[in-house]
């Protein structure tokens, strides 16, 4: 029976650094949009004195994920 090859190998470094660059992106795209419903987030306070906890832990959710995201391209691409 044939051993199947570990999971840092089975891609090929040019899908890896596709992965990687698709990955960081994301990651950053992500965070930007987080930033922006901050913004919006922070008029509606200005305007209205009040802000929705929901909204504000989905925003906090949304850059934890993008920050993670950004992390695990970096990773991806570091080990190819």
């Amino acid at each position: 029976m044939t051993r199947r090859p570990p999971s840092r190998t089975f891609l090929s470094p040019t899908s890896r650094r596709l992965v990687a660059g698709l990955l960081i992106a994301a990651g950053i795209l992500l965070i930007i949009g987080e930033l922006l419903r901050v913004y919006v987030l922070y008029v509606y306070w200005r305007q209205l004195g009040t802000v929705d906890n929901g909204a504000l832990a989905l925003v906090s959710l949304g850059l934890v994920a993008g920050v993670a995201t950004t992390y695990v391209g970096w990773r991806v691409g570091l080990a190819g």
